[in-house]
This record gives C-alpha cells, sequence and structure tokens, in this order.
C-alpha cells in the first residue's frame, strides 16, 4: 500500500516535470533514469529520481554507487539534472521504480564473498586482483530478492580492473561474464550473519516452522523436489549439488521466493 502511494505521488512529479513530450519547460527521464527515493545514514526518506549507474554488462556497479537528485532540487525548466553521486558510506537503501511500478531495491549490507574471493578464475594478475578486491570488499547495496523478517539478497562478485597479455585477457572475459550469470543469492534475519541460500540451509531455517515443513516434504513448492532436493548428502556430493543449484538458471531465486517468503509469512515473526 505505501508502494502504491508512493508511486502516485511520484508519478505527479512525472507528469509535471518529467513531461514525455519534449519542451522548452519539461524533463524527460533518460532510460536509466527512475523515480525512486533513497534512505539515508539518518534513516531519512527522500524522493526524487535514482539514475543507475550499472547495466547488464555490469550488474555489480549497482552494489557500490548510485546517482541521486531529490524531486525539491528538480527545476521544471531544467534540460539536464544535477545529480548526486552517492555509495555505501552515504546510503542505507535506495529504490527505483519503473513505469510499471515495479520496485527494484537495494539495500547496505555486510557481507564478504569469500567463495569470489577464494577463486582465482581469470587467471594470472587479473585473477590474484579479483581475488583480492572480493575479499576485501565487505559492505554493498544488495538487490533484494525477498524482503520480510527475513531477507534475501542478489549479490554479484567483482571483476578485476586489470589484465595482462591477450591470454588473460580472455579469461577475465569468461571471468567476467560468469560473474554476471551467477550471482551469489544471500539471506539472513536482521541480527543472523549473512549466508549463502542451499538447500540445507533452508531446510534448517523452516525447521520448527511446521507448516512451511511439510509443505516441503510433500513437495508443495515447485523449486523444490523432496526426492531430490531432499536426499541427504554429505562432503563432495554436497559441494557439487550446491554448486548445480547456483548455477541453474534462477532455482535459488526461487526456492527463496516461494519458501523463505512463505517462512516469512507463517513464521518469520517468531524467529
Amino acid at each position: 500500500m505505501k508502494s502504491k502511494l508512493l508511486l502516485s505521488a511520484l508519478m505527479l512529479i512525472s507528469f509535471s516535470l518529467f513531461g514525455q513530450e519534449s519542451s522548452d519547460d519539461s524533463y524527460e527521464l533518460r532510460s536509466n533514469e527512475k523515480l525512486g527515493y533513497i534512505i539515508d545514514k539518518n534513516d531519512k526518506k527522500i524522493e526524487g529520481v535514482v539514475k543507475m549507474t550499472g547495466s547488464a554488462t555490469r550488474p555489480w556497479d549497482n552494489q557500490k554507487k548510485v546517482k541521486f537528485i531529490a524531486k525539491d532540487e528538480i527545476k521544471s525548466d531544467s534540460k539536464k539534472l544535477k545529480f548526486k553521486k552517492m555509495d555505501d558510506n552515504d546510503l542505507k537503501e535506495y529504490v527505483a521504480i519503473d513505469e510499471n511500478g515495479v520496485e527494484r531495491k537495494f539495500k547496505m549490507i555486510k557481507f564478504t564473498n569469500k567463495r569470489e574471493g577464494i577463486s582465482n578464475t581469470g587467471g594470472g594478475i587479473g585473477g590474484s586482483v579479483k581475488s583480492i578486491k572480493n575479499l576485501a570488499s565487505t559492505t554493498h547495496l544488495a538487490e533484494v530478492v525477498v524482503e520480510g523478517p527475513v531477507m534475501v539478497y542478489r549479490l554479484y562478485g567483482y571483476p578485476s580492473p586489470v589484465a595482462v597479455g591477450s591470454g588473460d585477457v580472455k579469461e577475465m572475459e569468461s571471468a567476467e561474464q560468469n560473474l554476471r550469470d551467477y550471482p551469489s543469492i544471500i539471506f539472513g534475519g536482521e541480527k543472523d550473519k549473512l549466508q549463502e541460500v542451499d538447500v540445507e540451509s533452508i531446510t534448517e531455517l523452516v525447521a520448527k516452522c511446521d507448516v512451511v515443513k511439510t509443505k516441503m516434504e510433500k513437495g508443495e513448492y515447485p523449486s523444490y523436489v523432496p526426492e531430490k532436493d531432499g536426499k541427504k548428502r554429505s562432503g563432495m556430493g554436497k559441494m557439487i549439488k550446491n554448486e548445480v543449484n547456483r548455477v541453474n538458471g534462477s532455482k535459488l531465486v526461487d526456492m527463496s521466493k516461494e519458501i523463505i517468503g512463505d517462512y516469512n509469512t507463517q513464521c518469520g515473526s517468531a524467529k
């Protein structure tokens, strides 16, 4: 309800200041500019226009910075908005709302991507720099996948900014594509340490929530197949299964939305 009210208010701004027909006194939103808001470090909510810094080829940039201008700073006769660059030192959250009212929400989290940090994918100097960069990056504006008592986020690893030699360049390009295709899906409650989503971690989460646990056992979630996903594994078998799930399209996202989302509704308040 709050999101709908916010969208309605922002649409008024859009119609009054961001006319789609260009004229001498109108401003037209660019493709990477969205109506939205930020929540600063003092928990102050400020509405305005959000300019995404990331893209389909560089989604990790959205985790480090965003450009923003408050609606109070916008002048109807402006042809170019003066955006302020903000990062995880300035913000707790930012939200961009598309023309259909769909929100993309990014919240500041603390998490060390050890999987990408210990992986030397990319090879050579580039691979080493990539490992160091991911181990050193501990705060991110991660995209929210599921919101509630238990939050779920999509988190991309960070690529190496350097490559030496044609072979190193090719390996770095391959490593970057891997980062785009296979982000980490992580979750945790407000006071919990964030961890990566996998079948075992979800099973542990819902162990005391009889409603969700029973639905999992009966196969009532499309993303979870008890005969396969409920099979006990240990050692290498467990590691392989978790990695297969991670790179298997939207499986972990679907499991998070269906199972953790339901857990939030059924038992999350009692966590």
